[in-house]
């Protein structure tokens, strides 16, 4: 389990039901294949989704849950090479993403976060030295790439922070606009 900021390991960082793990193009796997050595290797995913193994080819993981990857990847061997294959399938190194904070906070910029990990508006904000004191806090604007078009979302950042629960998660690519207060 990767660790968060503190160094301790958190279940809320992996972004699937069943507490596992999506796997993403640049993530880097490592899979063990026991007792068939020549088999087991360290490779990243391409930007496809597609890794390249043994004896099997390119096969598309990309999008897959850890479980669901390895539990494909034991069929494939399985089908026509090994009897019952034991195969473990480790994540060793994600793929960081970065998000692009500007306006009023202490530091604007551009933050990395890493692929096991899921962040909130908040926490952003956090991480960028937080709202400066002519910030509008209710008028936070994020904008975000999905495909060809860029979506804009409007966010209250005040009313999160009143709730107590960072319900806006932020994405890679995404960038946030903290405004000015008028009054």
């Amino acid at each position: 389990m990767p660790a968060g900021p503190s160094g301790i390991a958190s279940q809320a960082n992996f972004g699937a039901a069943n507490g596992d793990y999506v796997l993403r193009p640049g993530d880097t796997i490592e899979m063990i294949v026991y007792r068939e050595q020549d088999l087991s290797l360290r490779s990243k995913i391409g930007k496809d989704g597609m890794v390249q193994l043994p004896l099997l080819g390119e096969i598309k993981i990309g999008g897959l849950t850890v479980r669901a990857a390895t539990a494909l990847i034991r069929q494939k061997y399985n089908a026509d090479y090994l009897v019952e294959p034991q195969i473990y399938l480790n994540i060793a190194a994600y793929n960081s993403r970065k998000f692009t904070i500007i306006g009023q906070v202490g530091k604007p910029g551009a933050y990395e976060f890493g692929g096991g990990e899921e962040i909130g508006l908040l926490e952003a904000i956090g991480m960028a030295g937080g709202f400066t004191r002519i910030a509008d806090r209710g008028h936070v604007v994020v904008k975000r790439r999905e495909g060809d078009i860029v979506r804009t979302y409007k966010v209250n950042a005040k009313r999160l922070s009143d709730s107590g629960v960072d319900k806006f998660q932020i994405e890679n690519g995404d960038v946030i606009n903290i405004g000015e207060s008028w009054y």
